[in-house]
């Protein structure tokens, strides 16, 4: 009898098990994708297809194509728990599936429930495979003022994105206490807030928002901000259905993981991505890592099949990081060198294509 491989989410770090799985079969396992999303966007293409550099099946990746060519079922649906006696994960539209090994890589959520009205009345970036079909609406409107909240590294790349993609909107950047870019180098703080006040995108900063109303946001000592439209990027916040899957969680409800990428108390349980805690250290919650985690992923996943030893997992101290500035330049930096204009689009563009096309295609 055929023992199942089960992947529930179709994330960066299963379509490179997916990947790595057709180009080498595992005798004796049949393969199972559950996944909310038949396509899968790639994170670091997004602010091109919002800017209109892009069309956004350049930036997509047909999961189900792509477990096809790796002779694996793909179920499109939602996994709500985790039975781990009887070792099935519990589904939103049919019948429970089996398992011999799993492996998550579902993504997070958008962190909306601190801020009052922000679940309703702002667009959240996250979960990225559902991003796109509600931003074409926002798109379409092209409402005269919008806000982005959260000045990170994809909030000012949407914010610019914005500006490029609806050169009549007014874009402003909420950047709260943190201010632009908290954590990278001054000079590339230096060098994004130049760009972002040479394409005429506002910040808002000094005070987080206290509420999301219908007419744009609320601070708690000053003035409110009047917006038509507002998204919402800041942190990520755990997929509430990890709560049923009896599995070890973080205090802010992340799956616990090893450095071999095992859920802790578990060898036949891996997970990756946004929805995991690195337990030997904390990780920002960044697409890198999981394109990272994939091929470790994909290798002890064969390695536990086939009765072999497991390899550890070891994140980057740095990597470089490309800023899209909507307009095909881009800023880029790592270890605190910054470099910017049309050569660093360039580059992040060779990176992002390069990248799709291990996916897409036959």
């Amino acid at each position: 009898m055929q023992r199942h491989l089960l992947l529930v989410g179709g994330g960066h770090a299963h379509v490179e098990v997916l990947r790595q799985f057709a180009a080498k079969p595992l005798p004796g396992w049949r393969l199972t994708l559950l996944t909310r999303e038949a396509m899968s966007p790639y994170s670091g293409m997004l602010p091109g297809v919002i800017a209109g550099l892009y069309r956004e099946e350049q930036a997509l990746i047909d999961v189900r194509a792509l477990a096809a060519r790796a002779g694996a079922e793909a179920v499109i649906d939602r996994a709500t728990g985790i039975d781990l006696v009887a070792k099935r994960v519990h589904r939103a539209g049919g019948e429970s599936r089996p398992f011999d090994l799993l492996s998550l890589d579902t993504g997070a959520t958008p962190d909306t429930a601190r801020v009052p009205g922000a679940a309703q009345h702002a667009l959240p970036l996250k979960p990225i495979d559902a991003l796109l079909p509600r931003l074409r609406a926002t798109l379409d409107a092209a409402p005269a003022r919008i806000g982005v909240v959260g000045a990170g590294a994809a909030g000012v790349e949407v914010a610019l994105a914005l500006r490029a993609r609806l050169p009549a909107s007014s874009v402003t950047l909420v950047a709260g206490v943190a201010g632009v870019l908290a954590g990278f180098p001054d000079k590339a703080r230096a060098r994004v807030a130049a760009a972002l006040a040479a394409r005429h995108v506002e910040i808002h900063q000094g005070e987080d928002v206290a509420e999301v109303v219908a007419e744009g946001l609320v601070f708690p000592r000053g003035a409110p901000l009047a917006l038509d439209a507002v998204l919402w990027a800041t942190g990520a916040a755990a997929p509430a259905w990890l709560a049923e899957t009896g599995l070890e969680r973080d205090r802010a409800g992340f799956l616990r993981i090893d450095e071999r990428l095992r859920c802790i108390g578990r060898t036949d349980i891996f997970a990756a991505g946004d929805c995991t805690s690195f337990d030997p250290q904390p990780l920002p919650k960044a697409g890198v890592y999981a394109v990272r985690q994939g091929p470790v992923l994909a290798g002890n996943l064969r390695a536990a099949a086939e009765g072999r030893a497991l390899r550890p997992y070891r994140p980057q101290e740095d990597w470089l990081v490309l800023l899209s500035l909507g307009d095909r330049r881009a800023i880029g930096t790592r270890n605190g060198i910054v470099m910017g204009g049309r050569a660093a689009w360039w580059l992040k563009d060779w990176i992002d294509r390069r990248f799709m096309a291990r996916y897409q295609g036959p």
